[in-house]
């Protein structure tokens, strides 16, 4: 792999790929979203090898190019080389065994690439794990059509495979220390809040809702006549992806009615917000029973 990667100066490039990338991204980014991968500043490397999967596992700064979050892939971005004809394509790898075994879940692509400026694919819905590792295709490169796909990074974990997988293919990959692949993607987090059984207290007229989240984040209760938390009274609290709770209490109005005929029905406004994700709000209608 060393061996087929050049480090040239193109033109256009320096000084305004950065510039670009931010404030394309920017836009790609105005809602809720999480930003994995980084790309290559000039000069750039590139890579003269046809058909070829490449992805960076870890690094030792700047952003990772594993998601964080289980979501949706919005949009993927790469900087291109000055030459003319180039293709690329983005992919989704997921680890399957050590050390470098991974398997395609998703792709886009390839995409023919403007020369010298940064190219942005916007208007996807891939779905994406949280582990998942973003990286990139070398759709047609040869001698003749450099493309940028790496840049030099010491202490990257970079590894690479020939020919390309397809979707649902896994192979080993091979190890290339010190290069970050050259593509960027924003995810939007998954708000969507699974919604389990209540289960009544009816010594204490309290009810707990179970509840399923997709990614960590902040969870909270509120509603008229209602106490609910996860924490504290009507406190958000940092909460994990996976089984969550919501303990709900009457109050108010309400509380009284409870106290006075043993049962009482409440709505409880279930707000949960994906770390970098966009706030979510679900009622849930709970009857509260004391005996």
């Amino acid at each position: 792999m060393l061996a087929h990667i050049r480090f040239l100066w193109p033109a256009r490039v320096a000084g305004t790929a950065l510039l670009l990338s931010s404030l394309a991204l920017g836009t790609a980014g105005a809602a809720a979203s999480v930003t994995i991968g980084q790309l290559s500043p000039a000069p750039m490397g590139t890579c003269t090898v046809a058909d070829q999967d490449v992805l960076t596992a870890t690094v030792p700064s700047g952003p990772s190019y594993v998601s964080p979050t289980n979501g949706t892939l919005l949009s993927w971005s790469t900087n291109a080389f000055s030459a003319s004809g180039q293709k690329m394509g983005m992919k989704l790898y997921r680890k399957v065994s050590d050390p470098a075994t991974y398997t395609v879940v998703a792709h886009d692509g390839p995409r023919d690439l403007a020369p010298s400026v940064l190219n942005i694919f916007a208007g996807l819905n891939i779905p994406i794990k949280a582990g998942d590792v973003v990286g990139i295709n070398q759709g047609n490169a040869s001698f003749g059509t450099p493309q940028a796909c790496a840049f030099s990074s010491g202490g990257a974990s970079f590894v690479h495979n020939p020919p390309g997988l397809a979707d649902g293919q896994q192979a080993p990959f091979t190890p290339a220390p010190n290069f970050n692949a050259n593509v960027v993607a924003v995810i939007e987090p998954d708000s969507k809040v699974q919604i389990g059984a209540v289960t009544n207290n009816r010594k204490k007229g309290t009810a707990t809702i179970s509840l399923n989240l997709p990614n960590p984040g902040d969870l909270s209760g509120s509603g008229k006549g209602v106490s609910a938390s996860s924490a504290r009274a009507n406190e958000a609290k940092a909460v994990q992806a996976g089984a969550a709770s919501l303990l709900v209490r009457a109050s108010g109005k309400a509380r009284k009615k409870l106290n006075s005929t043993g049962k009482v029905r409440v709505t409880v406004t279930v707000t949960y917000t994906p770390t970098g994700g966009t706030v979510s709000s679900t009622p849930v209608q709970v009857k509260l029973k004391k005996s």
